[in-house]
C-alpha cells in the first residue's frame, strides 16, 4: 500500500511540473501577443491621425512635409504642427487633450490585459492538470499494468483450449471462463465463426456445382450408350443423341464459364476497367442487342434523363444481358419487356428490367441470389438455366457499389431495378 501511495504522489508530483510549465508557455505567449497587438493599434492609430489631419487641414498627404511635436508643461499642452519647410506652416493642432485621454484608454486596456495575465497564471495551472488528467491516469494505469505479474497458468490454459478444440463439432468455439483472457476468446471464437461459415459456403458450392454437373454428364453417357447399342442403324436415334449431347455439352460449358468467373471473383482476381460512361448508351445497345437476338418477345426501351456512372461498360452490359435473359425465360412469348433508363429517388442513376412472367413469391425474392438457387415454380422448367446468372449480375453489381431494388408479384411480373454509384 506505501509502495502504491508514494507511486501515485509522484506521478502526481510529475503532471503538476509539467502543467506548470505548460501553463507558463500559455502565459507568456499570451503577454507577448497582447504586448504586439497593443503596438500594431498605437502604430495604426499613429498613420490614421497623421492621415487624416493632412487631407482634412492641408488637402492632401505628403511623406515630404516637415513635421514637428511640441512639448509643453504638460501632456495637455502638447501641439503638433505641420509645414512645407521651418518657414511655411500648413497648420497647427493642439493634440495634447487626445494624447491625455488616449493615455488613459491605452492604462486601462493594459490593466484589463495584465489581469488576464495574471488570472492565467495563477488558474491556468490547475486547468492544464484537469485536461491532462486522462493522460495522468492512462499512464497510471499502464504502469500498474508493467509492474503486475501475469500468472503464467493463463498461457497454459489457453494452450489447452485451441489444442482441444475440435473443429468437426457443431458450434465448436474455445470457452476459458477466464475474464483476463476474455478479449482473445471471443476474438478468436469470431475468427473460427468466420471460418466455418466460410468452409461450409465452398462446401455447399461444391456439392451444388457437382450436382448440376453430374445431370448433363449422366444425360451426355446414356445417349453415348444408346448410339452404342442402336444408333449404328438407326438415323432417327443417331440425330437425337447428337442433337441431346450438343446441348448438354453447351450448357456444360456455360455452366463451368459461370463457375469460373465466381471463382475469381471470390478470389479477387476479376479485374474491372473502371471509367466514367454514359448509362443511356449501354443499355441502348444491350436493348439492340436483345431485339435480334430475341423475336418472341417484344423489347420497349424508356429513357427519363441522361444519366452517367463510374463502371466497367463489359461488366455492366453483362449484367443487363443476365437481368434480361432472366426476364425473357420466364416470360411468355409474345409479351413485353420494358428496360428503363433514369435517376432513383435519390438522385442515384439506375436501370431496371421489367417482365410480365411469372412472378415471384415473398420467400423466394429473399434468395433470388442465390448461387444454383430455383424456384419452385421453375425447377423442373425447361428453361436451361443454370442458377449461376443472378448470382453474377449480382457480383457485378457489388463490384460497382450499387445494389438491387426486386418488385415482383406471382402471376404479374418482376422489376429487378439495380442502382448505381453517382458520379
Amino acid at each position: 500500500m506505501e509502495n502504491k501511495s508514494e507511486n501515485k504522489k509522484t506521478a502526481s508530483a510529475k503532471v503538476t511540473s509539467i502543467a506548470w510549465k505548460i501553463n507558463l508557455q500559455n502565459v507568456w505567449t499570451r503577454a507577448r501577443t497582447y504586448f504586439l497587438f497593443d503596438l500594431l493599434l498605437c502604430i495604426v492609430f499613429a498613420l490614421v491621425f497623421i492621415y487624416g489631419l493632412d487631407v482634412q487641414l492641408a488637402g492632401a498627404f505628403s511623406p515630404d512635409y516637415d513635421r514637428n511635436v511640441i512639448w509643453g508643461k504638460g501632456l495637455k499642452e502638447v501641439v503638433y504642427r505641420v509645414g512645407t519647410d521651418s518657414d511655411n506652416l500648413l497648420y497647427t493642432v493642439e493634440i495634447g487633450q487626445w494624447l491625455y485621454w488616449f493615455r488613459r484608454a491605452a492604462i486601462f486596456i493594459a490593466i484589463v490585459q495584465f489581469l488576464q495575465v495574471i488570472e492565467e497564471m495563477v488558474r491556468g495551472t490547475a486547468q492544464v492538470r484537469k485536461h491532462l488528467r486522462p493522460l495522468n491516469e492512462i499512464a497510471a494505469q499502464a504502469q500498474a499494468l508493467s509492474k503486475q505479474t501475469f500468472d503464467e497458468s493463463k498461457y497454459h490454459n489457453l494452450e489447452d483450449a485451441i489444442s482441444n478444440f475440435k473443429a468437426d463439432t457443431i458450434d465448436a468455439g474455445i470457452h476459458m471462463h477466464d475474464k483476463d483472457l476474455m478479449g482473445i476468446e471471443t476474438a478468436l471464437n469470431g475468427l473460427l465463426e468466420r471460418i466455418r461459415a466460410s468452409y461450409k459456403q465452398q462446401t455447399q458450392f461444391v456439392s451444388d456445382a457437382s450436382h448440376e454437373l453430374r445431370t448433363p454428364i449422366a444425360v451426355i453417357q446414356g445417349y453415348v450408350n444408346m448410339l452404342d447399342r442402336w444408333g449404328k442403324e438407326d438415323e432417327a436415334i443417331l440425330t437425337e443423341s447428337i442433337d441431346a449431347i450438343k446441348n448438354e455439352a453447351n450448357h456444360m460449358q456455360k455452366l463451368v464459364e459461370q463457375l469460373l468467373f465466381l471463382a475469381r471473383g471470390d478470389a479477387n482476381r476479376q479485374s474491372l476497367d473502371m471509367k466514367r460512361l454514359c448509362l443511356n448508351d449501354i443499355m441502348k445497345e444491350v436493348y439492340e442487342e436483345s431485339i435480334m437476338i430475341d423475336e418472341k418477345h417484344r423489347y420497349r426501351y424508356e429513357v427519363t434523363g441522361k444519366v452517367n456512372v463510374y463502371g466497367d461498360s463489359d461488366m455492366l452490359k453483362q449484367s443487363a444481358r443476365i437481368l434480361i435473359d432472366n426476364a425473357a425465360k420466364y416470360t411468355e412469348e409474345g409479351e413485353e419487356i420494358l428496360i428503363r433508363v433514369g435517376k432513383w429517388k435519390d438522385g442515384s442513376p439506375f436501370y431496371s428490367i421489367q417482365d410480365n412472367g411469372i412472378g415471384m413469391a415473398p420467400q423466394e425474392v429473399r434468395h433470388v441470389f442465390d448461387r444454383f438457387y430455383r424456384a419452385d415454380a421453375v425447377r423442373n422448367s425447361k428453361t436451361g438455366g443454370t442458377g449461376l446468372g443472378l448470382s453474377i449480375a449480382k457480383w457485378i453489381i457489388d463490384r460497382h457499389q450499387g445494389y438491387c431494388d426486386i418488385v415482383s408479384r406471382e402471376g404479374l411480373g418482376t422489376r429487378f431495378s439495380v442502382i448505381l454509384r453517382s458520379v
